[in-house]
């Protein structure tokens, strides 16, 4: 139990400070009514996702492909 309160007394003060700022974010973000999608902005939003989710497994089955055809690609490429 003493060892747990060495490591939590030091991070408190972190702690809280981030919980403030959250607290003080959602507080402007429903004051600024940014929380809140009409069923336009929502099914929009579903849209985006399901692409995003589309687009990322033809990228994962791109890069299966370039694994097995061409060994090591990963590492010519510049990132």
């Amino acid at each position: 139990m003493s060892h747990a309160l060495e490591i939590l007394v030091p991070l408190a003060p972190f702690i809280l400070a981030f919980m403030i700022v959250r607290m003080r974010h959602e507080q402007k973000m429903r004051s600024l009514g940014l929380n809140s999608l009409n069923a336009a902005e929502q099914q929009a939003v579903a849209e985006l996702h399901s692409l995003a989710d589309r687009l990322e497994a033809r990228v994962g089955a791109l890069e299966r492909v370039l694994d097995t055809e061409l060994a090591g690609w990963r590492s010519r490429m510049p990132l």
